[in-house]
């Protein structure tokens, strides 16, 4: 959940301030609508209820899930927060051009919140890779439901 308020506050606020410091929020999105290059909030909006729905569906599965070891949770867990930072560069490609656009700036992330979101998905990335191994063996080690009654 975290990530996915951080990610909207980046990509809605902090950034687009960052980006032209001499202007206000409201400021900024009258001048891109004066421009034709404004943007809509609700991409940005979508991406973050749409990973926290990602993250409650991988945590009430794993949790209904009594036979997991941990290190399928982890590795669950982690493919969502590895999934973050993709999704994060694509659903603000579109705002980062408009202010571009818009400001005669350039279209990277002018406020430093997008760097620790995209280490936290690094980092994901990483503890997915080491609970793969062992969360492939246990999955394999154990019958599947479907092959019990056989």
């Amino acid at each position: 959940m975290a990530y996915a308020v951080v990610g909207a506050l980046q990509v809605l606020v902090w950034n687009p301030l960052a980006a032209v410091p001499r202007l206000s929020l409201p400021e900024i999105h009258s001048e891109l609508d004066r421009v034709g290059q404004s943007f809509s909030p609700a991409p940005v909006i979508a991406w973050a209820v749409l990973g926290v729905g990602a993250a409650v569906v991988v945590a009430v599965s794993t949790i209904r899930r009594s036979r997991l070891t941990l290190s399928q949770v982890v590795l669950a867990q982690a493919l969502v927060l590895v999934g973050g930072a993709p999704s994060l560069l694509l659903v603000s490609f579109a705002p980062g051009m408009q202010l571009a656009d818009g400001f005669g700036i350039s279209g990277y992330d002018c406020s430093p919140w997008a760097r620790p979101l995209y280490l936290t998905s690094l980092l994901a990335m990483v503890a997915a890779i080491a609970a793969a191994g062992p969360a492939l063996t246990a999955s394999r080690a154990r019958p599947s439901e479907c092959w019990r009654g056989l």
